[in-house]
């Protein structure tokens, strides 16, 4: 997608303008949501560092607008968590089918998604209750589930939103919270992939700065929403964000399940 191709500029530009005004607002979504349209326009090993370096903007930019909102102590909790798993993730990835770990998440994703939704429209609360002790062993479970698929496939987000949700039912608080793990984990991948010189190149950067009007009209429109959003309609957003990731995951895996099996 080099900056002459006008076509693929502006396709790859709408989905990066949809999927981080969402991210700005909820404060995760945009690579699980981009992620299968920008595969299609530069390849998947170039489009996940791509969205990676994207997704580092925007979260600079929530953490620096919010910073004050952000809860500490679930940031350091859910990050030793998920970093315990990862490198098991990387592992099992080579052991393990893939199609049946993605099978799972997919339809746990959608369970949880459904349930908190159902939940929320039928809740007359202006705010969320949150969880008396959120950090039970199941959350923990979930948890460390969530660092092994992000260290399998990079798509262990939606893992950690279903505690974040509710270990954080502030929109603002959750939002700028969840900025400071998603930048933290694209940190160290971005890192592991500059020292190994096999991942950017002179292409690749410019894509990332053909990218930029784009991602920063996203950032300023989500911004803008998030301020206007209260915090129902938040919860709302946030499970039906989760609802649409597990849809797209699930219907990658049976693509990729159908093409292994022609």
């Amino acid at each position: 997608m080099p900056c002459s191709d006008l076509t693929a500029i502006i396709l790859a530009g709408v989905v990066v303008f949809t999927t981080f005004t969402i991210e700005s607002i909820s404060g995760f979504g945009s690579t699980v949501l981009a992620l299968p349209f920008i595969a299609m326009l530069i390849g998947i090993d170039k489009a996940v560092p791509f969205l990676s370096a994207l997704s580092l903007l925007l979260t600079t930019f929530i953490i620096i607008r919010s910073w004050r909102h952000i809860n500490l102590r679930e940031y350091r909790f859910i990050v030793l968590h998920v970093i315990l798993t990862v490198p098991l993730g990387m592992f099992l990835m080579d052991c393990l089918p893939k199609g049946i770990l993605l099978a799972i998440l997919t339809l746990f994703m959608l369970y949880v998604g459904i349930s908190g939704l159902r939940q929320t429209l039928k809740s007359n609360a202006a705010t969320a209750p949150g969880c008396q002790n959120c950090k039970t062993f199941v959350m923990r479970l979930i948890l460390l589930a969530g660092g092994i698929i992000q260290g399998a496939f990079s798509s262990g987000g939606p893992l950690i939103i279903i505690y974040s949700s509710k270990a954080l039912p502030h929109k603002s608080l959750f939002r700028v919270t969840m900025s400071m793990v998603w930048f933290t984990t694209n940190i160290t991948m971005q890192l592991k992939w500059l020292l190994s010189g096999k991942v950017w190149n002179s292409m690749l950067a410019a894509q990332v700065v053909c990218a930029l009007p784009f991602i920063g009209a996203g950032m300023l429109l989500g911004d803008f929403l998030h301020n206007r959003v209260n915090e129902k309609n938040f919860r709302i957003i946030v499970y039906v964000i989760l609802l649409t990731s597990a849809v797209i995951l699930g219907t990658n895996t049976l693509l990729n399940h159908l093409k292994g099996s022609i």
